[in-house]
């Protein structure tokens, strides 16, 4: 038995439907409630106004200067160092967050055994300028997109 084409598209076609039915019936979609949007949208209100009430601003989560005094370096990174302990950032930005507050932690510790008074020079803390150039991107980009 040969079928003509006109048969096997019809036939094709009724199978296709077959299967688009059954397979529509199987999924469920769980869509995302008005509910769930206010309260991502809540939780990052409630993190940039806790952010700006410690302090921090569009630059906090930056590259600093190199070459300044230690004691400079030390001031400016325990600031911004003190605004990142102080807020809880959420989740879509928290490893960022994490991994910049350590960088500049590893470089306060850095300019900690730096004579005050000279500048804080160490390869180690080049390095560190380059590892915060994504980590606070990202963080910058939230905050412009967010706050």
């Amino acid at each position: 038995m040969r079928l003509r084409p006109v048969t096997l598209v019809v036939t094709a076609g009724a199978a296709l439907s077959l299967l688009v039915g059954c397979s529509s019936a199987e999924v469920e979609v769980s869509p995302v409630t008005p509910a769930a949007e206010e309260s991502q949208a809540s939780d990052s209100s409630t993190f940039c106004t806790d952010y700006s009430d410690v302090g921090g601003t569009l630059a906090t989560p930056s590259n600093f200067q190199i070459g300044l005094p230690a004691e400079q370096t030390i001031a400016d990174l325990s600031e911004r160092i003190a605004v990142f302990d102080a807020v809880t950032a959420p989740d879509e930005i928290a490893t960022e967050w994490q991994t910049t507050r350590d960088l500049y932690a590893e470089s306060v510790e850095i300019a900690e055994q730096t004579t005050p008074s000279e500048p804080v020079m160490d390869s180690r803390v080049i390095e560190i300028i380059g590892e915060l150039d994504e980590p606070t991107g990202v963080i910058r980009d939230f905050l412009d997109a967010e706050c």
